[in-house]
């Protein structure tokens, strides 16, 4: 049940356990591959261990699935920020404003 793994890893998180987190995350991606909500959570929690690389390729499999959630670009951009790639974090967060506005 995806759901579930999903659950746990949003409750896992919020107790700062994001290793814990990401392997209930991916779990929930195995049962579930397109489900964009666990890729999205488990970038958010590859970048609070400043698992930068990874969280962008995360996110970005979001972005593929679900193209349209602001929210995920304003995470690229945050992970590019931490590379110093500052021109593709400024069109991450055009990208994000672009979309907060549309919906």
């Amino acid at each position: 049940y995806h759901e579930a793994w999903y659950n746990k890893g949003i409750a896992l998180g919020d107790l700062g356990k994001f290793k814990e987190a990401i392997a209930a995350y991916e779990k929930a991606i195995k049962i579930k591959p397109d489900y964009y909500q666990a890729w999205y959570n488990k970038g958010s929690a590859l970048y609070y261990l400043g698992k930068y690389y990874e969280t962008i390729a995360a996110f970005e499999k979001a972005i593929e699935i679900k193209p349209d959630l602001h929210q995920v670009w304003y995470g690229k951009g945050f992970a590019l920020e931490k590379l110093g790639r500052q021109k593709e974090a400024k069109k991450a967060f055009q990208k994000a404003e672009e979309l907060k506005k549309d919906s």
